[in-house]
């Protein structure tokens, strides 16, 4: 991939049409894996369009004392790639400047199939932090390059005068090995993008039948008022969630807080790799010492609830014999884990995932009992917690080895929760013997092998 040219945006001198914000080509995020002849490609953006919405009376928001609304489609399009690269996954992310922004209504909406057969994960409904996320078909193989939409209706904090904001793109390539494997590579645009539409540059938008073809005529179809009435919650789904934590991170000294940050995320990554779970299509909320990670909605629970006890076990033991080589001597050089595993209704609001289940399960990776025990079992570095409804789902029946020897059951009792809890310390999987893990070249090749931190992450 280039990186040393310019992108090529608008500037002074600039030809570039007045409908495209910026052709940029696609920096490499870490090495190639296996090694490869890199890529070569770029992706253009084109300027969002802008419809300034009616209501279901025929009636402009400019017109009334109300907020505005405003429909923003966000082109793009796809270079084909050199040496018969392809495009495996691909996410479109948009940050606007106001954080009074409210996204309203998402298109392509979670779950929707393009015509390629691509699967599309959108992520940010109610907030002001957009991500859309398409990932090729397995029968497809990789995503066609060519262009591609993505669209949302926003309630504004006041009356439509202008919108701004950031794009960024990144995505997952891959390239077919003799072999039978497959190269893959990691890419992201080197700068965030910015604009900015103002209401002179925005159309006029109507109610339209939803089999219209004009950008947008699907988001403009679903609008029928200003927005959700007060109180309306945002979308709530059955979903599995994850939380850790790391053991005596406050007594650390900085360098080592900062060590042991970029090893959980490390941890957390590798572990979905080993569970088949793709990181970009799951909710993610950095927490300092911890982390939490919300599975989609379609997650098989008896598979990956399993692949990620064992993940995570296997990548502290990949991390600790990096740091500390498990020298006895060096305690504070180990990472240690509390987790905790629950399901139930989340939503996405303002500043993170909301609902009693994130309360629920909170409360079980910090309670007492979980703590104790960590401190107890020296000879591990990982204890999980199930919430009583997980357990009986999953372990009661055995699923993917799991069992409910091990487990003991107690009473949690923080604040105003009173629960079951099931515990037990996870052992190093016997079947990690220093071989390579699926996700360990996340681990192996360290900060290198990740994509940027970005306030997706956290």
């Amino acid at each position: 991939m280039s990186g040393n040219g310019p992108d090529r945006h608008d500037g002074p001198h600039s030809e570039v049409p007045h409908d495209l914000l910026a052709t940029t080509d696609l920096m490499l995020s870490g090495a190639l894996t296996p090694r490869g002849e890199p890529p070569s490609g770029s992706v253009s953006l084109g300027r969002p369009l802008a419809y300034a919405l009616r209501d279901a009376t025929g009636v402009s928001p400019a017109a009334v004392d109300a907020p505005g609304t405003v429909l923003l489609c966000f082109p793009f399009d796809l270079e084909e790639l050199s040496g018969g690269w392809g495009y495996r996954q691909i996410e479109l992310a948009v940050s606007f400047d106001d954080a009074d922004v409210l996204a309203l209504e998402l298109h392509p909406r979670p779950g929707w199939e393009e015509t390629d057969g691509a699967c599309v994960a959108v992520f940010g409904l109610g907030r002001n932090r957009l991500r859309w996320v398409f990932r090729a078909s397995e029968a497809g193989g990789t995503l066609r390059p060519d262009g591609r939409w993505t669209q949302v209706v926003l309630r504004l904090p006041s009356l439509f005068a202008e919108v701004s904001g950031r794009l960024t793109l990144r995505g997952v390539l891959e390239h077919p090995l003799l072999s039978g494997t497959r190269a893959e590579a990691e890419v992201h645009t080197r700068d965030e993008l910015p604009f900015r539409v103002s209401r002179a540059d925005a159309w006029t938008g109507a109610p339209l039948a939803r089999q219209a073809s004009q950008p947008g005529a699907w988001a403009l179809a679903a609008f029928e008022d200003l927005g959700p009435p007060d109180g309306q919650l945002p979308p709530g789904r059955q979903q599995l969630c994850v939380a850790v934590d790391i053991e005596k991170y406050s007594a650390r000294r900085n360098a080592d807080m900062i060590r042991l940050q970029r090893a959980l995320l490390r941890v957390m990554r590798a572990a979905c790799a080993r569970a088949e779970v793709d990181w970009y299509s799951c909710g993610r909320q950095a927490q300092g010492d911890g982390y939490l990670l919300v599975l989609p909605p379609d997650t098989d629970e008896t598979r990956v609830v399993p692949g990620l006890m064992d993940g995570l076990a296997d990548a502290l033991a990949v991390v600790n014999r990096e740091e500390s080589g498990n020298a006895p001597d060096r305690p504070y050089l180990r990472t240690r884990l509390r987790a905790a595993f629950h399901h139930g209704i989340v939503h996405e609001a303002d500043s993170g995932y909301a609902g009693s289940a994130v309360v629920e399960l909170f409360r079980l990776l910090d309670s007492d009992p979980l703590r104790a025990l960590l401190t107890d079992e020296q000879t591990t570095d990982l204890v999980i917690a199930f919430s009583d409804r997980l357990y009986q789902d999953l372990a009661v029946h055995g699923y993917e080895g799991l069992s409910p020897a091990g487990f003991e059951q107690l009473e949690v009792t923080a604040k105003q929760f009173t629960g079951t809890a099931w515990i037990r310390a996870h052992p190093r999987n016997p079947r990690f013997g220093g071989n390579a893990m699926p996700g360990e070249r996340l681990l192996r090749d360290g900060p290198n092998a990740l994509p940027p931190v970005t306030s997706a992450d956290g």
